[in-house]
């Protein structure tokens, strides 16, 4: 007895096909609350991490101004430097939406810490100074929180050389050393530099040690001057700038500096030394933008290919019209400028031969060879006979210059 194999019906196949799509919505149905949840994981500790890097600046500001004010915090202290030190890592902490220790009822930043290398009862130079914060960041993942809670915090320190202090110089007389200058701006702490694009509003705080009683900032954008322990400037002129704060005390004075760089937006430009001809045209672009860049580079065109350096150079071969973009790298990144059909290039010229009196079997060649290379071809005009016949007349004329792609027609009437 043989056995007959039978194909499924057409009911059979249209069950298996909706029984494989149910199966593979199942899977997915599946997959998709692992999907979410990585998702929702990358999102939490990507807060996290970012709040773990700005934490570590506020703690690396405060300790700096720690470090130069070491005073505020022995013997009787200076409230008013306490409180500045308050005010600058709570506006930093608000800024980073970092959740500060709560104390007294209002989020307070712990007081540094110094290690007194010398073990004489005081803070100075040769001890350091030390400030440890901690935040709370929200996390939003269900799961997540329910292992780690719904806060998580995060921790950093950082460890600055005290810059100030006082000595003793005979029984009752008590001298010190002139304040150490220090600022920041927009946060970031002398001696570092700062840039921006124009116009650039920089917020400069004095965090300098050795308790200064005159502060003279000066600013060389507009020739400025100013005598505010911390003020805000606004720089509207592009161009590389230094700028200087001097503190002083009745023991002297020293100074600190910060490089600004503005960057002005529409200070990107460039010239060409020709903007029209008969291809092949060479044409040579040279940077002329207000503030010099990291970087250059050139966009010749469609189909033409690119180039860098402050100046470049291209031959245009082919005819057409061509707009070119120059783009400058800078601090603040990348700036452009665009001339729409800045380059015109005519099709080069060939001067037109002689075919009366060719054969016009003959005429192609003629036409498409040296002298004349032409790449255009010979068309019989209208009425014209067939074969090979004398040329009598031809459409452009002999010994005249045309554009090297035109076609000539030729005819016996």
């Amino acid at each position: 007895m043989h056995s007959i194999l039978r194909r499924p019906t057409v009911a059979v196949r249209r069950h298996l096909a909706r029984r494989s799509r149910g199966q593979s919505l199942v899977e997915f149905a599946l997959v998709l609350p692992i999907l979410l949840f990585l998702t929702l994981t990358a999102l939490d500790f990507g807060r996290v991490y970012l709040g773990y890097v700005n934490l570590q600046n506020m703690a690396r500001i405060a300790a700096n101004f720690a470090a130069n004010n070491p005073a505020a915090w022995s013997g009787t202290g200076d409230p008013t430097a306490q409180l500045k030190y308050q005010n600058q890592i709570l506006a930093d902490a608000s800024a980073s939406n970092c959740d500060l220790p709560i104390i007294g009822g209002k989020k307070t930043a712990p007081s540094p810490t110094f290690t007194d290398w010398d073990s004489d009862g005081t803070p100075e130079i040769g001890d350091t100074a030390k400030v440890s914060l901690s935040c709370h960041f929200g996390v939003i993942t269900p799961f997540i929180s329910s292992v780690v809670g719904g806060n998580l915090e995060v921790s950093a320190s950082s460890v600055f050389p005290v810059k100030a202090g006082m000595s003793a110089t005979s029984p009752g007389a008590v001298t010190g050393p002139p304040p150490t200058a220090a600022f920041t701006g927009n946060g970031t702490v002398t001696p570092n530099s700062i840039s921006g694009t124009g116009p650039f509003t920089v917020v400069f705080r004095d965090t300098s040690g050795g308790s200064p009683t005159g502060w003279t900032w000066t600013f060389p954008d507009d020739g400025t001057t100013s005598r505010l322990q911390d003020l805000t400037h606004e720089f509207r002129t592009a161009g590389t700038y230094l700028v200087t704060m001097e503190v002083t005390n009745i023991w002297g004075r020293t100074s600190a500096m910060m490089g600004v760089t503005v960057t002005d937006p529409g200070a990107v430009d460039f010239v060409a030394d020709v903007t029209s001809g008969t291809a092949p045209l060479k044409v040579t672009f040279t940077d002329t933008s207000a503030v010099p860049g990291s970087a250059y580079t050139w966009n010749f065109g469609t189909g033409q290919g690119t180039g860098s350096g402050p100046t470049a150079s291209h031959t245009y071969n082919v005819s057409g019209n061509y707009t070119v973009t120059l783009t400058v790298t800078y601090p603040t990144g990348p700036l452009s400028r665009t001339y729409v059909n800045m380059i015109h290039i005519d099709a080069p010229l060939c001067e037109v031969p002689h075919l009366d009196g060719i054969r016009r079997n003959s005429a192609l060649s003629v036409w498409q060879s040296a002298p004349a290379n032409f790449t255009g071809i010979v068309i019989d005009g209208p009425g014209a006979p067939s074969g090979n016949y004398f040329i009598t007349t031809q459409s452009l004329t002999a010994l005249s210059f045309v554009p090297c792609t035109s076609n000539v027609m030729v005819n016996r009437p």
